[in-house]
């Protein structure tokens, strides 16, 4: 409930804070934007940049592609969701939400092109300004503030063209990415971060160049460019696919700039920047009637691409430079009586394995989501069960295997009409007051969603 993850990587002081629900990173742009999440991953934008300015270039862009897209027959479809939160944190109580629209539109001038976009306004009411110090055990009475603001936003998210040749795919623009087979984490992943909350909840799109190139049988090569002005720091990574009977794999490799905040006498110095090279594969299949899943991902780390770290300490340069491995361990079934049933187990070399020697630092770290997690072990479980013609029941809990904290979430989801979903979710947390978890107590969180 509790972690704070970066989406994409930014130099800008942008930080997530995972409270019943989430405030997530959910873009990177040049503006400095901040974006907070109060469900499953879902972005609050608060913008840097005049937000009337803004509107008046979403505004120019949607006139100019009108025309166009109205010629191609366009399809509009998307969704409204309300959501009402509220929060124990320590010995407060807070009360927060949001109402949001998304709108999509997709168009096929051909049967070789398609285009597609989404607009996204959302509206925030309640507790809208949080600092984050009170999510950091033994930092909450101290009187340090590092607040963030959740705005009114209108974010225009994915906007991309897919054009189909015979020998390949090619996707340009601001398009979903979400690689590897791991439910709740995902060590091959260089573009998002999921929230423990709802893993499965949408991404923010990535501004990218996409290559699909199939091959023989299963097997295909995929790759993705991020670029920027200079070609040896664009982000890049390539996979291998293929298949084999039951199963299904992919190797990849991958090359982007990783940004970490070291801490000089509590000074934040954002946009040390490191370069990261992943290499890794991931495996999916069925076993035993179980469909099973494994992803693993190693990472080298090289500083000499960007200079040194003036104000790295002798305890953050090594964090700079030392490779580390991160790998999770999947499996899911369905029973006769409908019960579904999912657990993962993730291990992150570069965590924290006792929380007697977390620093500030490491908190900076996760939080910013230059970690996929604060420790190094966990483990999470879903199950849900569709108990009645249009209600189902179901729970997840994850657990920090190193501080022995962690947090139960049931939730009862009522199909009230056609396309009109409504839930009721609550969350308890369990640990000492200093580990990750246990510094929250409950969290209720009410919605509505209907899609058209």
């Amino acid at each position: 409930m509790k972690s704070i993850n970066r989406l994409c990587e930014d130099p800008s002081p942008t930080l997530r804070i995972n409270s019943g629900r989430s405030i997530s990173r959910r873009s990177c742009d040049p503006g400095g934007t901040i974006i907070a999440s109060a469900k499953r991953g879902r972005a609050f934008q608060a913008r840097e940049d005049n937000l009337v300015n803004y509107v008046s270039r979403v505004s120019v862009l949607i006139l100019f592609l009108l025309p166009l897209l109205i010629f191609a027959q366009p399809q509009f479809f998307g969704y409204f969701e309300s959501e009402a939160s509220t929060m124990a944190l320590g010995s407060e109580t807070y009360t927060y939400g949001f109402n949001k629209l998304r709108l999509d539109v997709e168009a096929r001038p051909n049967d070789h092109v398609l285009i597609g976009a989404n607009v996204n306004f959302e509206k925030y009411w309640g507790k809208t300004t949080w600092n984050v110090y009170d999510f950091i055990p033994g930092y909450q009475d101290l009187g340090a503030v590092m607040n963030i603001a959740l705005n009114d936003t209108i974010l225009l998210d994915n906007m991309y063209m897919r054009l189909r040749f015979p020998f390949a795919d090619l996707t340009v623009g601001r398009q979903q990415l979400s690689p590897g087979v791991g439910y709740a984490w995902n060590p091959t992943d260089i573009f998002n971060t999921k929230s423990l909350m709802d893993p499965s909840y949408e991404q923010t799109g990535v501004p990218a160049i996409r290559v699909e190139v199939p091959m023989v049988g299963r097997f295909s090569i995929d790759a993705v460019v991020d670029p920027v002005e200079d070609w040896d720091k664009s982000t890049k990574q390539v996979w291998f696919k293929g298949g084999v009977k039951h199963f299904d794999f992919a190797l990849t490799r991958a090359e982007y700039t990783w940004y970490q905040i070291p801490l000089a006498t509590g000074t934040y110095n954002f946009g040390t920047k490191v370069e990261r090279m992943l290499m890794g594969g991931s495996i999916v299949g069925e076993l035993l009637g179980f469909g099973v899943w494994a992803e693993y991902g190693y990472n080298d780390l090289d500083l000499s691409i960007y200079g040194s770290c003036p104000t790295c300490t002798d305890y953050l340069l090594p964090l700079l430079t030392t490779p580390f491995e991160e790998w999770v361990l999947g499996l899911d079934r369905t029973f006769d009586n409908s019960l579904y049933v999912l657990a993962e187990y993730f291990h992150n070399g570069y965590g924290i394995a006792r929380k007697e020697a977390l620093s500030l630092s490491d908190y900076v770290y996760a939080f910013e989501g230059v970690t996929h997690s604060l420790m190094q072990d966990y483990t999470f479980v879903y199950i849900m069960h569709p108990t009645f013609d249009y209600v189902s029941l179901s729970a997840i809990a994850f657990a920090n295997l190193n501080d022995n904290s962690g947090v139960i979430s049931p939730m009862l989801e009522w199909n009230a009409f056609q396309n009109t979903n409504m839930s009721v979710q609550g969350s308890l947390a369990w640990g000492e007051a200093d580990t990750e978890f246990g510094l929250q107590d409950w969290g209720l969180i009410l919605n509505v969603t209907s899609n058209f």
